[in-house]
């Protein structure tokens, strides 16, 4: 089985050093990064199977800009949004952004590894969709 590479985004120090540690503790590659800039760097350098990105990044929606570089440079990466501050509308901006998944903020990891799997085996047949978990 391919080893599953995840670019983790956030501007949190602790979420940053966290999230990658429990992450690789269930076999996942992952480059953690916690800025846009580093963030698209990562992205024109390496290859990625999933991208895990805070939506509020810099600015309000520092996220997005690294999902439309990710879908423009990688469309088969699948993207999902990390967000403490849920809003109707920033929902809307993700789904139009082709974000694949929309988290909030504390993850529960069972909740996020079971998104993972789900939307790279949707990838791997061909399909998508937008997903929303609460937990």
């Amino acid at each position: 089985m391919e080893l599953i590479r995840v670019l983790f985004v956030d501007d949190e120090p602790g979420i940053r050093i966290t999230m990658p540690h429990i992450l690789r503790r269930h076999g996942l590659s992952v480059r953690a990064v916690g800025t846009v800039n580093h963030a698209l760097a990562e992205i024109a350098s390496a290859k990625f199977n999933v991208l895990i990105s805070d939506l509020n990044i810099g600015h309000p929606t520092g996220g997005l800009i690294v999902v439309n570089a990710m879908r423009r440079t990688q469309p088969n990466c699948v993207t999902l949004i990390l967000t403490g501050y849920p809003m109707l509308d920033v929902e809307l901006d993700a789904i139009r952004c082709q974000v694949d998944g929309c988290l909030i903020k504390p993850a529960k990891i069972p909740s996020l590894m079971s998104l993972i799997r789900e939307k790279l085996q949707q990838c791997n047949s061909g399909g998508s969709g937008f997903t929303k978990r609460t937990a």
